[in-house]
Formats: structure tokens, C-alpha cells, sequence
């Protein structure tokens, strides 16, 4: 393990080695953090585009960022990277067809159909039955070698009650409860 006494900027970043970790074992040790889903969207050529993220993260409530990373390759990074705007809307359990639309190639031409989204040309489009939905204002693009990190500020955003859908270990999941659940128990009474 290497422990920094410093702060370091990005650019130390590719001095840090990690020796002994390989990008399979990493991939696979990665792959065990589960972590809620989004899908971030934009305007490319009059089109709607978008991604599904599982690298999402509330970044501050003053201002209302979120962060999020985008892979260099992927098709939507050059349109996100020119937008001023994007989408966020974080999926919900009953979004699970609409997140298989953004992981399965053939299945691309079912994104942004029906009455779930909310298209329209003066934002980007969002997802309806969300948990959250926001218009964002780009704010930052971080050059962090194979992908880009998004900082973004909420300039709209709306908010619903259920349950989330989440990536684990390479494939959608939903909440079970379990003994732990504590679904319904009022703060403070625990």
C-alpha cells in the first residue's frame, strides 16, 4: 500500500504505483461495490443522448453538484463534453427497462421511447419515473486519463419516493429487505 503525507494533484496521480494489482483484479474488486445508477443525457445533432452511469456521487449541497466519470470511448463523451447542460435522472427500481436499453447495444433504439421520458429541446431530456431528475449546468470536465469527470450543478430538480435500482457485480439489482431493513422506522427511534 502507498500512503501519501502530501496532498497530490491529479497530475501525481500516475506516479502512485500500486504494485501487484493488475486492471483484472481491480475490474473484479470493483465490480463488488454496489453503487446506485443513473442515466445523464444531452442533445447531440437534435438527438437525445445519453449513458448509463453507475459512477455517480453527490458532490455538495451548496452548490447542488453531483460528480460523475464518463470512459473517453464511450459514444456520448465528446457530446457531454461540448454540452453546457445534461440530465441526471437517478433510476428507480421500475426503471429497469430503461437502464437495459443503455446496456444492451441492440436494444439502443427503445432509449428515450415513451411516455416515461420528458423530451424537449429547451433541456435535456429526463427520465419521469426517476428517483431524481435534474437539469445540470457543466461546470468542470477533468482530464483523468481513460475517462472525464463531470462536475455538475443542478439547476432544476424534482424527487420521488421508492426504491432504487443498483449495479452489483456487473449486473442490475434491487433492495431486499432483510432483518436490517429499516424501511418505515422514524428517525431517532432506533
Amino acid at each position: 500500500m502507498t500512503v501519501l503525507d502530501q496532498p497530490f494533484s491529479l497530475k501525481d496521480a500516475a506516479r502512485v504505483e500500486a504494485p501487484g494489482v493488475g486492471a483484472h483484479p481491480f475490474k473484479e474488486a470493483l465490480a463488488r461495490l454496489a453503487g446506485g445508477l443513473a442515466i445523464v443525457t444531452c442533445w447531440q445533432n437534435g438527438g437525445p443522448q445519453g449513458i448509463l452511469v453507475s459512477s455517480i456521487s453527490g458532490l455538495s449541497i451548496d452548490p447542488p453538484r453531483y460528480l460523475f466519470c464518463v470512459r473517453r470511448e464511450a459514444s456520448v463523451h465528446d457530446a457531454l463534453v461540448g454540452s453546457s447542460l445534461c440530465g441526471v435522472s437517478i433510476l428507480s427500481a421500475e426503471d429497469e427497462a430503461e437502464a437495459q436499453s443503455f446496456i444492451d447495444p441492440a436494444l439502443k433504439g427503445q432509449r428515450f421511447k415513451g411516455p416515461r421520458w420528458k423530451i424537449a429541446p429547451s433541456h435535456p431530456p429526463l427520465l419521469e419515473t426517476g428517483l431524481s431528475r435534474a437539469t445540470c449546468l457543466i461546470e468542470q470536465v477533468i482530464d483523468a486519463g481513460a475517462h472525464s469527470i463531470l462536475l455538475v450543478t443542478a439547476q432544476t430538480l424534482g424527487v420521488r419516493h421508492g426504491e432504487p435500482l443498483l449495479w452489483f457485480n456487473r449486473d442490475l439489482r434491487r433492495l431486499h429487505p432483510g432483518p436490517g431493513d429499516r424501511a418505515g422506522v422514524p428517525a431517532g427511534s432506533g
